[in-house]
């Protein structure tokens, strides 16, 4: 991306929004940081300047407050370069008969909900070449017990995705889903600790992956650049994965009726 681009980055307060925050400021790019916690996302901001990210409070699963929050980016810098929806969160596994209507609720709302009410306040800002990147998960592509909201808002995802792909494909404006394994996230590491076994929660989940680690938020934040940058500009409507082979896996499970 170009010093006088302007991005947004949701979930730009930790894991992955925040090391896109990163990687652009570094660059030069104008980072909008979205996400609830003003504290940590002025912390991020503090770090850089010449420019400094700008931060707007943002709840995904409040419409006003995205509204709002497209609103104060219009007045700001009138154009979207780059959207970048990396908010997203996961709630304790739970099996179909036990999951309430809250939580499937909070985890639908923040995941897709959320996402499709940035892309469409944003979409009067998009300027020509703009581009929208998701981030979905290998969750919701694969079948796992106990996943079902997550999974679901990840699936339903890429769907949508491919749709605003098709509709801005006429003003140039081009959507890909990044579809990440394991990554080393802060909500991850929060998931292990509670487990009361961090190192075995990790090592359990990493049997899964054929290439045996996780990812670091660095690596899709490359990405997610990459499909942003003038190398990127004939790519829409696809899901690129960087899963450590988490796929491969899973279809070879499927083939040989493994479980």
């Amino acid at each position: 991306m170009t010093n006088s681009a302007i991005a947004v980055v949701t979930g730009a307060s930790s894991g992955i929004g925040a090391e896109v925050t990163r990687r652009l400021a570094l660059a030069g790019t104008q980072v909008v940081m979205l996400a609830r916690d003003t504290d940590r996302m002025r912390a991020i901001a503090d770090r850089y300047d010449s420019p400094q990210p700008a931060v707007i409070v943002t709840d995904l699963r409040d419409v006003k407050s995205v509204n709002r929050a497209f609103e104060e980016i219009d007045k700001m810098f009138s154009r979207i370069d780059l959207l970048c929806t990396a908010a997203g969160i996961f709630h304790e596994a739970t099996h179909i008969e036990q999951q309430s209507d809250e939580v499937w609720s909070d985890i639908i709302e923040t995941n897709l909900t959320g996402v499709m009410r940035c892309i469409r306040a944003a979409w009067p800002l998009l300027s020509e070449d703009a581009a929208i990147v998701t981030i979905g998960s290998v969750l919701g592509a694969m079948s796992q017990p106990g996943v079902g909201a997550y999974a679901a808002s990840k699936a339903a995802l890429a769907a949508l995705t491919r749709t605003v792909a098709s509709e801005g494909a006429n003003r140039g404006i081009r959507a890909n889903m990044l579809v990440p394994g394991m990554v080393r996230t802060p909500m991850n590491q929060r998931m292990a600790d509670a487990s009361g076994n961090p190192d075995e929660w990790w090592r359990s989940r990493l049997t899964a992956v054929p290439l045996g680690r996780a990812a670091e938020p660095a690596e899709i934040a490359e990405m997610v650049c990459w499909l942003a940058g003038e190398h990127g500009k004939f790519i829409t409507g696809t899901e690129i994965c960087l899963d450590g082979g988490t796929l491969l896996r899973s279809g070879e499970m499927r083939s040989t009726g493994e479980s």
